[in-house]
């Protein structure tokens, strides 16, 4: 599979061998092979320190700024003097990998810099910005209209500094080779499209200004987030624990994001070794958590033990459900995560409604699927068996303003538009997520208080008198006419929602009553998904929710959101 269709399982192994550093580094540099110029001045490598000169010079400090700038570090100056600071880039560079510091660049510190500026690695100390540099590959300072089928220095120039532009867990760096194809073309376009300029390719006046300025300081184009979902999300595993380092989970909140899924489990005999501690630390973090479990179809029939196996792990760690912070629980439904991008062997939909049932049963919650259109169509037949449940979905393009959405299916919750996101307070890249609705949308689905206060009269049940947000549920049977409630609003609210999360009824009929008039709004069919009972309530407005008859089945437990 392409880089850009990769899903969750494959993604994250991949994203596991990423970051090196400490001993990891040291065995790294001792069986690196052939010397090579990565940055295409020269692949002599002679043993370098303070006064040496010359092309060997210049290959070094531009090897230097593209193994570090990664961590932050501003490049420095790539005109083959190797003076004070670039020692000191030396010797940075030897701390973060591991090897002896002593400035002088020998054969194990130019093995581990081939390999470090070659492809993407993170150092355990990040570096500090610092005053922008103009000479930062040491190519030329000759700027002229480039585009495709152009060779030369100057084209190296461009290759060498859209390595250092352009973030490079996401964009694999181009052979600085000065022949600009139709990969060099590529990656002009990505960086135009970071840049808010017109997308063609070509080298010009603008694209140069931006591109020196991007390369020469602490910055990057990063992966463009989707516009228009304001709300940010990220999915993590043991992938983001290089080394077994830790995620700081209050760094990851302060930068923004706002909810987290976290990997549980996997088949039937795989708990992720991270789940005790990123599940809870996430959510005292502040963020809204879920659990996910990586479903294999590797033997027939297993979705109810691998169900199993999930909602004891979880329980294990406090999760519920049901509290204030709590997502619903993730089934995580792709091709196989052994490489082949095979459909699972013995997957099929009853399976995964075996597991899906079992959660649902178990939580009290309705669980997300993780899936992709091009897998439900491909393996699974485009089926419509999974209209009634909320979407996460994946899908790395970036010519696209949203997901295509699952036949059977009218929108989705969360979209994972990036396998290669860098957060703070995480040392490996991970997938990054929008959520399709406000921050009030995910506190009600995380079980949040949204400015609504309920007090239920002595009459009311137990369970009826514990639905005073999103989240909470009531059963009701064949027959039934509880009130649930009241309500009273102590914010404005746009709308009243309810939905069916339980039971053998297809659907019930229901309505809200407000304490200003005495009636009904209106009677409406409410089933799977959720549905509108009532909108433009005003402030302060006091009201209950009486249930009528369900018309399939005999019994439903049903949700009330604001």
């Amino acid at each position: 599979m392409g880089r850009r269709t990769l899903l969750r399982g494959l993604t994250l192994a991949v994203a596991a061998v990423l970051p090196l550093y400490g001993p990891t580094a040291v065995h790294a540099a001792q069986s690196a092979a052939t010397a090579v110029a990565v940055c295409g001045h020269t692949g002599e490598q002679p043993t370098l320190q303070r006064g040496s000169t010359g092309d060997p010079t210049v290959e070094a400090q531009c090897e230097l700024d593209l193994a570090t700038k990664p961590s932050r570090y501003t490049p420095i100056a790539a005109d083959g003097s190797f003076g004070p600071a670039t020692e000191t880039r030396v010797k940075e560079f030897q701390a973060c990998a591991g090897l002896s510091v002593d400035g002088v660049l020998g054969p194990q510190t130019w093995a581990a810099l081939n390999t470090w500026a070659a492809g993407p690695h993170t150092c355990a100390t990040q570096g500090t910005s610092a005053t922008a540099q103009t000479a930062v590959c040491g190519h030329t300072d000759t700027r002229p209209t480039l585009r495709k089928g152009a060779n030369g220095v100057e084209v190296k120039e461009v290759q060498c500094r859209l390595n250092l532009a352009m973030e490079p867990f996401h964009y694999p760096p181009l052979t600085i080779d000065g022949d600009f194809g139709g990969g060099t073309e590529s990656r002009v376009v990505e960086l135009q499209h970071c840049a808010g300029l017109s997308a063609d390719g070509v080298v010009g006046p603008n694209t140069w200004a931006k591109l020196v300025d991007w390369s020469g300081r602490n910055t990057y184009c990063t992966p463009p987030r989707p516009a228009g979902y304001p709300v940010d999300g990220l999915d993590t595993a043991k992938y983001q624990h290089p080394d077994g380092a830790p995620i700081d989970w209050k760094a990851v909140k302060a930068s923004g994001v706002e909810f987290a899924t976290v990997k549980a489990t996997r088949g039937l005999n795989v708990t992720d070794e991270y789940l005790a501690t990123d599940l809870p630390a996430a959510r005292a973090a502040g963020l809204a958590v879920a659990p996910y479990h990586f479903y294999t179809g590797t033997a027939p029939d297993t979705g109810a033990a691998q169900a199993d196996r999930f909602i004891t792990a979880v329980r294990a760690t406090g999760y519920t459900g049901q509290r204030a912070g709590d997502l619903p629980p993730v089934f995580d439904l792709e091709r196989m995560d052994d490489g082949t991008g095979r459909c699972p062997t013995y997957g099929t939909v009853a399976d995964a409604k075996a597991w899906l049932d079992k959660v649902e049963a178990a939580f009290g919650r309705t669980p997300v699927i993780y899936t992709q259109k091009s897998f439900l169509d491909d393996c699974l037949g485009s089926t419509t068996a999974f209209a009634r449940y909320p979407l996460q979905l994946a899908d790395y393009r970036q010519s696209i303003t949203q997901p295509p959405v699952p036949a059977g299916s009218t929108t989705w919750a969360m979209w994972q538009y990036t396998d290669a996101a860098l957060f703070p307070g995480i040392k490996a890249p991970a997938t990054a997520d929008v959520f399709n609705g406000t921050q009030a949308d995910l506190d009600r689905l995380a079980n949040r208080s949204t400015g609504l206060t309920a007090a239920a009269p002595a009459s009311v049940s137990a369970a009826a008198a514990a639905t005073s947000c999103y989240g909470g549920a009531v059963t009701v049977h064949y027959g039934d006419v509880l009130d649930f409630g009241p309500y009273r609003t102590t914010s404005r609210c746009n709308d009243i929602n309810m939905r069916v999360v339980g039971g053998d009824a297809e659907y019930i009929v229901a309505c809200v009553k407000f304490e200003k008039t005495g009636v009904c709004n209106r009677w409406t069919k409410v089933g799977w998904s959720w549905t509108t009972v009532a909108t433009d309530v005003l402030d302060g407005t006091r009201f209950t929710v009486p249930n009528g008859v369900d018309l399939e089945g005999s019994s439903a437990t049903i949700q009330i959101a604001f």
